[in-house]
């Protein structure tokens, strides 16, 4: 019977602990998708593959890396950019560059 108790007691920390440890998706995947940005009074869609941001509007991409956990580098016509990315949720993202943030909402 002590046997038994003892093998539950170890049972349910071992699962609290999985559960506590799942943070849920990474940012380098909650990134990917279309997202609905305004720019100097314009409203764009960027939509982030893996490596590659493409603006819907115009049709062009551009190559971007992530630096670290929170830091992407985009190059942008020969221009490299280096902004942190925060997520509040998984359907609004903030980018901020140069002290500068940009909020940016998951689109379909």
């Amino acid at each position: 019977m002590r046997a038994h108790r003892l093998i539950s007691y170890a049972s349910l920390c071992l699962m609290a602990v999985a559960c506590a440890s799942n943070t849920g998706p990474s940012k380098q995947v909650l990134i990917q998708g279309a997202w609905q940005a305004e720019f100097e009074g314009q409203a764009m869609t960027l939509n982030y593959g893996v490596e590659q941001v493409t603006v819907r509007e115009f049709g062009i991409s551009f190559p971007y890396e992530w630096v670290d956990d929170d830091h992407i580098r985009l190059n942008a016509m020969g221009q490299e950019v280096v902004s942190r990315v925060e997520f509040e949720g998984q359907d609004i993202m903030r980018q901020t560059t140069e002290g500068d943030t940009q909020e940016m909402r998951r689109v379909p």
